[in-house]
């Protein structure tokens, strides 16, 4: 019995401190502070914020081994497309290069012909080939003659049989020129390529910007050895930038590719691009969906990574209520106001738009002419019994002020 006194206490204690600071229920009307609601028609746009971001942002790596022998473009640098940013030493793969045209060459000579013949090449024209082809044709003949003598009876059977072994050599030979022309032919082509990929390789040691842009990063040092497929810069396109940014679910359908985006950044407001693209998915958690807008020929100031504020335009007017900020009462993402009505405090669930200075521009059930609720939300509900007060000569202060 001793231990429930201290708890019977506490739970005492607990309603009375309650009773203290809850909503206004049981007791006299709150004095509240009201002001007029007047709707405003205003221009239609879609708040948008986020970092800037280059168009492309690209990290080169190089595709051959080598020693960093110069760096052509450094950190800020702007560099067109092609433009070399690192050169390796390729004296190795010159020589390479080298052996490998060596090697092509002795195989054209092989064939007898030059270069831009090679894919048009007949094994059949080749001189062995056509060579031995002939010996056959008359080692055939010769042995067609003999068994028409043979029948005459004009030719032994042991002339007939070597002129048949001579057309059985004859053809063996035809068959070793033509696979021997065939190999050689294709060992010219492996050749060739071989050559194509020396001369690739010392083109490579040369290694490039892909994209138009800026250096953003140099990530070799002069006289570092590297590795194929080692870093060695990050180029960022900064004409145009883009701007990627959530949007709510409510407008789906109603932002478009070429709307107007205008925003603020690094202090400079009034810079204006397009919207360029749409996402097609509504995000389950956060229930939007992403917008990308395009800024042709920033200004030298706006540089990715700078964060951006601002809208879209969607070209149409809508009615909005200004609300202060302070007179909206939200919990967990639900945003709602309250109006006067014959002595009570109505509550009226309203969608957020956009800040105005102090101001919130809002939509929901609300009419010109109501008495918006400017003090106490946080102790009124919906039915609260409230009374205005009459005062303070300032309608929009704060409570207590």
């Amino acid at each position: 019995m001793k231990r429930l006194v201290p708890i019977v206490i506490f739970l005492a204690l607990l309603v009375a401190c309650s009773r203290d600071t809850g909503p206004a229920r049981g007791r006299g009307p709150l004095p509240v502070r009201v002001q007029e609601l007047r709707s405003e028609t205003v221009e239609q746009v879609v708040e948008v914020s986020g970092p800037l971001a280059g168009m492309e942002e690209v990290t080169i790596s190089a595709e051959v081994d080598g020693r960093v022998e110069r760096i052509a473009a450094d950190l800020g640098d702007e560099v067109q497309m092609g433009a070399p940013l690192v050169r390796l030493d390729a004296t190795e793969l010159r020589l390479q290069a080298a052996r490998a045209e060596s090697e092509y060459l002795e195989s054209l000579a092989r064939l007898g012909i030059e270069d831009e013949e090679l894919d048009a090449f007949d094994p059949n024209a080749q001189a062995d080939v056509r060579r031995t082809r002939a010996d056959l044709e008359e080692a055939r003949r010769n042995l067609e003659r003999g068994e028409e003598l043979l029948s005459r009876n004009l030719l032994a059977v042991g002339e007939v049989d070597a002129l048949r072994t001579r057309v059985r050599i004859a053809e063996a030979a035809y068959q070793q020129a033509l696979e021997s022309a065939r190999s050689t032919y294709a060992l010219a082509r492996g050749r060739r390529a071989a050559l194509a990929l020396a001369r690739k390789k010392v083109r490579d040691a040369t290694i490039t910007s892909p994209i138009r842009g800026v250096v953003a990063k140099r990530l070799v040092a002069l006289g570092e050895f590297v590795r194929a497929g080692q870093a060695v810069a990050v180029v960022v396109m900064t004409d145009p930038l883009k701007l990627q940014a959530e949007v709510p679910e409510r407008y789906v359908g109603r932002i478009l590719p070429g709307m107007e985006v205008e925003i603020s950044a690094a202090g400079s407001p009034g810079h204006r691009g397009k919207v360029s693209r749409v996402g097609p998915l509504v995000s389950g958690s956060s229930r939007t969906f992403p917008v990308e807008a395009l800024f042709e020929k920033p200004a030298e100031h706006l540089r990715p990574g700078v964060f951006a504020s601002g809208v879209i335009r969607l070209g149409t007017q809508e009615k909005v209520f200004p609300v202060p900020e302070t007179a909206i009462s939200s919990v967990a993402g639900v945003h709602k106001v309250f109006v006067l009505m014959d002595g009570a405090a109505r509550e009226r669930p309203v969608t957020i738009l956009r800040k105005r200075g102090g101001d919130a521009l809002v939509q929901g059930p609300l009419e010109d002419g109501e008495a918006l609720i400017l003090t106490g939300i946080a102790r009124l509900y919906d039915g609260a019994q409230v009374k205005v007060d009459s005062t303070s000569g300032d309608s929009r202060a704060e409570e207590g002020s």
